[in-house]
């Protein structure tokens, strides 16, 4: 399965909240591209390289205190950098499809807009866009699958488990997070929403349905009617 558009494998990333669902779809998505015969590269961010999981360490930690948000911006960015030179842009020239978990969307609602302490400027998020152009270059995701569920929902299915130093910040934060993620899929072209307080499946053969048209070879000449 390739990007019909050009000789680039497919780049697609889930995102959204944490508790949203997203590795669990990410790992079956894999699956289903692999039996449909795809060659699957399965990254996360950040992460995913070297210096990619090191960072991610340092920013996860819960031992890493505060950091400032254009502290935290620039680190997943660095991170970002490593795993598209290294990993994705690579990948994709092999005709190989790329499944993300995360992509620079995570950064811009997690860093930017949910870290803000009052209504983001139009500068802030205009800075972001002016990194994240340099570091993405022209490899940008086909589409970006935003999880959509309540801040209330996602903290049910965490519990009392906090697994890094961004899980432990309180409930404000991440009810501004849920809200984070409404705007920017409002703001990005490549962005689709999918209700993901419904069952795993559901949202699944949605999600396939998607791969499937862009993953589609385009239709033959003799094929195409006037």
């Amino acid at each position: 399965m390739s990007n019909p558009a050009s000789s680039l494998g497919a780049y697609v990333a889930l995102d959204g909240p944490d508790g949203c669902g997203k590795s669990s779809q990410a790992s079956k998505l894999v699956a289903w591209l692999q039996a449909e015969g795809a060659e699957v590269v399965h990254v996360r961010e950040p992460g995913s390289t070297p210096v990619g999981e090191a960072l991610r360490d340092l920013l996860l930690s819960t031992d890493t205190g505060d950091l400032q948000p254009i502290t935290e911006v620039l680190l997943f960015s660095a991170a970002r950098a490593e795993l598209m030179q290294r990993v994705i842009e690579p990948a994709r020239r092999c005709g190989k499809v790329v499944v993300a978990e995360r992509c620079y969307l995570s950064t811009a609602v997690y860093q930017v807009l949910a870290s803000a302490t009052d209504e983001p400027s139009q500068m802030d998020l205009r800075w972001f866009e002016d990194l994240t152009r340099r570091v993405q270059g022209a490899c940008l995701p086909d589409a970006i699958f935003v999880l959509d569920v309540p801040a209330e929902v996602t903290m049910q299915r965490r519990g009392n488990r906090v697994d890094d130093r961004i899980e432990a910040r309180g409930e404000v934060y991440h009810r501004r997070v849920r809200d984070g993620y409404l705007l920017a899929a409002e703001r990005e072209p490549r962005a689709q929403v999918f209700d993901a307080s419904r069952s795993f499946e559901v949202v699944q053969e949605e999600l396939r349905a998607v791969m499937m048209q862009l993953t589609a070879p385009p239709a033959s000449e003799g094929t195409r009617r006037e």
